[in-house]
């Protein structure tokens, strides 16, 4: 049996459906440990392990050590008393509490699914998670972008779309087809900090040629929503499921991907970029980040300095000068890129599952 750990809510990994998907389809048997950290009342499949201790995961992350503890003997408990075959660790936090095992009992035995830098700045720390990748069956990754934090080339690229979003994506009118006089721009996942949202309220607030949202986990602070009264246009909403997601993503013109510097966003690779191809809808970007150089590349949206005057005057031209057949071509180019990349990491994931000495 193959154990998958994720320190976390099922709500922000969509990436795990790839795995349940192949092993359902191959018949394979697996439990799921998580931890539901945002206390979701839900009722779970009888595979599933589930630390039912909620946190706060807004706090300082010093303050997080007590619950990761928590989970982390939780965690530990579950492997020895089921003794799994594999392991799949979805993110680093969760592959680092079991380090030992990892080096250890499940040596080339489990997957690395890397998905975010924390504290890879920290030397020490670099190299226990290098460590990590380094005896796992494969590690994925889910941007090039990371790849070079650890100086390596072995490993497998991880894109973060589901397939059922591609299946959906007829159901969305596509860049262009409703041009009108009012833009509408989307920011929707979780909030890169209050000082971003304020600096995006206050590019777009109250320019009559958009209409904003601001969607997600921590965007509906009491301070923001009472930062954002003033302006008419913007509207802010916190928590979101994927069914919503989608009707939003249907009201777009355009797609925030707009992330400020720093460790990570400089080189990730999020999910609004899939949602931008998926749905075909252009992206604004920044353009000192690996993911806002890619779009602007590839021919998918806008990448601009957030701090530029013309901020906004740029997007507004962008999108009534966009040239829809070469935007269509570009996006249908690297939708396609992108599947075949993903075919690769679904055949590791069966060779994983079929694999009696690994």
């Amino acid at each position: 049996m193959i154990g998958i750990v994720f320190s976390n809510d099922l709500n922000t990994c969509p990436y795990i459906d790839k795995y349940l998907d192949v092993f359902h389809r191959m018949g394979t048997a697996y439990e799921v440990i998580l931890w539901n950290r945002e206390g979701r009342t839900k009722t779970y499949p009888s595979n599933y392990r589930v630390y039912d201790v909620s946190a706060d995961i807004y706090v300082p992350k010093w303050k997080k050590i007590g619950g990761f503890y928590g989970f982390r003997k939780f965690l530990r408990r579950t492997i020895k008393e089921n003794s799994y075959d594999k392991l799949i660790f979805l993110t680093t936090f969760s592959a680092l509490m079991c380090y030992g095992l990892t080096r250890n009992q499940y040596r080339g035995k489990y997957i690395f699914d890397f998905r975010d830098l924390s504290f890879e700045q920290n030397r020490c720390y670099r190299k226990l998670v290098k460590n990590v990748m380094e005896n796992s069956y494969f590690t994925c990754m889910s941007s090039p972008g990371f790849a070079g934090v650890f100086q390596i080339k072995n490993y497998v690229m991880a894109h973060n779309f589901r397939y059922k979003d591609i299946e959906k994506k007829d159901e969305i009118t596509a860049a262009g087809e409703k041009l009108k006089e009012k833009i509408t721009l989307l920011h929707i996942g979780i909030t890169r900090g209050e000082a971003y949202n304020k600096r995006l309220a206050d590019v777009f607030g109250n320019d009559e040629r958009f209409e904003v949202y601001i969607v997600g986990s921590g965007n509906d602070t009491a301070d923001f929503q009472n930062y954002i009264e003033k302006y008419d246009n913007i509207t802010v909403k916190g928590t979101y499921d994927n069914e919503e997601k989608v009707k939003l993503i249907a009201k777009a013109d355009m797609l925030l991907y707009y992330y400020p510097c720093d460790f990570n966003c400089n080189r990730a690779l999020a999910n609004k970029y899939y949602d931008g191809l998926i749905y075909k809808k252009p992206l604004i970007g920044n353009k000192n980040t690996y993911s806002g150089r890619r779009l602007q590349k590839k021919g998918l949206g806008i990448s601009l300095d957030l701090t530029s005057e013309s901020f906004a005057d740029e997007v507004s031209a962008y999108y009534k000068d966009i040239n829809l057949d070469l935007y269509e071509k570009n996006v249908q180019k690297e939708l396609k890129s992108v599947i075949s990349e993903d075919e690769i990491y679904i055949k590791k994931i069966e060779e994983f599952a079929i694999e009696k000495n690994c």
